[in-house]
């Protein structure tokens, strides 16, 4: 090989790797930069949901007449994830006993067995008796009604033991 070839082997090869250093470092940047746009949506939708939930409590509370003192209040995020808890009630996630933790997330199951659930309702609202014997649901429809399902949690199971279904008092 002459030396023309060579020196154009080498610009070639330096060209090459320049162009995969370059993809590389902005494949990484880019990377980093949808992952810090995706944790800011992230804590707007938490934010969000966690406002659309207080709403739908203090409707709750309002139309179904619900004592605050002999009820705590919980949100999804506080049944399923302990880190990012809003309870603010004295009784908190950590310190929910996982066999009632787990009967109310089997009487969430049973909402969208029974088909309670609709696409447009708000997230559920649970409230726990203080002796944990009941909890209820309060579910926001698209439709401007709110429900709420009473379950008696006392035994393995959780039972469906009322539904009153009313128009949402303001």
């Amino acid at each position: 090989m002459n030396k023309k070839n060579i020196k154009k082997i080498a610009i070639g090869t330096s060209s090459m790797f320049a162009l995969f250093v370059a993809l590389f470092v902005g494949s990484i940047a880019y990377a980093s930069n949808v992952q810090h746009s995706q944790l800011e949506m992230d804590k707007e939708v938490k934010a969000k949901n966690l406002e659309v939930q207080q709403k739908v409590k203090d409707s709750a509370i309002k139309t179904f007449d619900i004592d605050n003192e002999k009820y705590k209040t919980f949100f999804w995020e506080d049944l399923s994830d302990t880190e990012s808890s809003t309870a603010n009630d004295s009784l908190t996630t950590s310190s929910l006993q996982s066999d009632a933790k787990n009967k109310v997330l089997a009487a969430n199951f049973m909402l969208g067995e029974e088909h309670i659930l609709k696409k447009g309702d708000k997230l559920p609202v649970f409230f726990f008796e203080d002796n944990k014997d009941e909890v209820l649901v309060a579910i926001k429809h698209k439709d401007g009604n709110i429900s709420l399902i009473k379950y008696d949690v006392s035994k393995q199971y959780p039972t469906k033991t009322d539904r009153i279904d009313k128009k949402e008092v303001e």
